[in-house]
């Protein structure tokens, strides 16, 4: 993949708004960030929802709030990715890349303006970013 679809950086706290568009269910999943959720479709999760996570369940029609923060390793060369987990969508290339770099630094790639992430389209879709 010759893209990167968004930057974000070390240090900072992380809102993002995943919503499944499409009518298979996805496992959302993270590089190098666990998360946790806020809420999904506006309520709290329930308790075996709670705690950090990397990979999320999120069936069709369902949007989730996810807080994530970056605090390791940074290079504005190096992607990581966002993806379904499921083997069938990896292979159909349903995922997206970001990188994490130092405040003021800019990704080495340009910056995608729309990332083909079919029956993922909303994600991420960042609410806020707080520090």
């Amino acid at each position: 993949m010759n893209r990167i679809d968004f930057t974000s950086i070390v240090g900072t706290t992380e809102v993002w708004t995943v919503t499944n568009v499409d009518n298979w269910p996805h496992n959302f999943h993270v590089h190098d960030a666990q998360f946790q959720i806020v809420d999904i479709n506006g309520t709290p999760p329930p308790p075996e929802l709670d705690g950090w996570k990397d990979t999320v369940y999120t069936p069709p029609g369902q949007q989730l709030r996810l807080v994530l923060r970056f605090s390791r390793y940074t290079d504005p060369t190096a992607p990581y990715m966002y993806h379904c987990h499921m083997l069938m969508h990896e292979d159909q290339g349903m995922m997206g890349q970001f990188v994490v770099v130092e405040p003021g630094a800019q990704a080495a790639q340009t910056i995608s303006s729309s990332a083909d992430i079919s029956g993922m389209e909303s994600m991420p879709n960042f609410e806020g970013m707080h520090h």
